[in-house]
């Protein structure tokens, strides 16, 4: 209902404020403020939303990237508003007939449109590129994160299973070879479980045979 209202009372105005022969930034403007209140719906329903599947993103670049859009939707509408004020011949009427400026108004040339629409490009690009930047760092150091906890979820089960294997396997002749083996996993970087668990586990069968082999 209330995007409906909006974009009913933003047409309102674009239709009040038609000139007799519209150009094409008229026609521009009106697109670019449906745009930009869609883009400002989508962040209210989507910027709060939880989390509730695991995605390449962190938290935090969501509301980073929710802070950047707000902050370039009202860098966009003022820039269209300074546009319509100082740019446009009604505009600048305006500004005479309600703030008595026409001897600074006639310091400043009309803005030209050309002008224009390099700041609302140079506007949405610079949105663009910033978001992009700083969304592609934070999947890098997301995905650092989730291996950093997995490889330290399995130094803890390899710590474990060799306890449990101890408990079944050792004896008082390699008892001290299974505690050294113990201290050994539980000492293992998180980056070198891989490479690490191969070759501990390779020791531990070697005790397993020899054990079984003295029974």
């Amino acid at each position: 209902m209330t995007p409906a209202l909006a974009y009913g009372v933003t047409l309102l105005g674009f239709v009040l404020l038609k000139p007799d022969s519209p150009s094409a930034v008229y026609w521009i403007n009106m697109v670019y403020a449906f745009f930009l209140e869609a883009l400002f719906f989508i962040w209210l329903h989507k910027g709060h939303a939880e989390i509730k599947e695991v995605t390449n993103q962190t938290p935090y670049f969501k509301v980073f990237l929710g802070v950047c859009t707000l902050y370039y939707i009202g860098a966009a509408v003022l820039w269209m508003i300074y546009y319509f004020l100082c740019g446009t011949e009604l505009g600048r009427r305006l500004l005479c007939v309600h703030f008595d400026l026409p001897e600074v108004l006639s310091t400043f040339p009309e803005m030209s449109v050309r002008l224009y629409l390099f700041g609302i490009l140079a506007l949405t690009v610079i949105w663009i590129v910033v978001a992009s930047i700083v969304g592609q760092h934070d999947v890098e150091y997301n995905t650092q994160h989730v291996q950093l906890e997995q490889d330290t979820e399995e130094v803890r089960l390899l710590g474990h299973e060799l306890r449990d294997m101890a408990e079944q396997y050792s004896n008082p002749a390699n008892e001290r070879e299974w505690n050294r083996l113990i201290r050994e996993a539980d000492s293992i970087l998180p980056s070198q479980v891989a490479r690490e668990r191969g070759r501990i586990m390779a020791k531990v069968n070697k005790l397993v045979m020899n054990n079984q082999e003295i029974k």
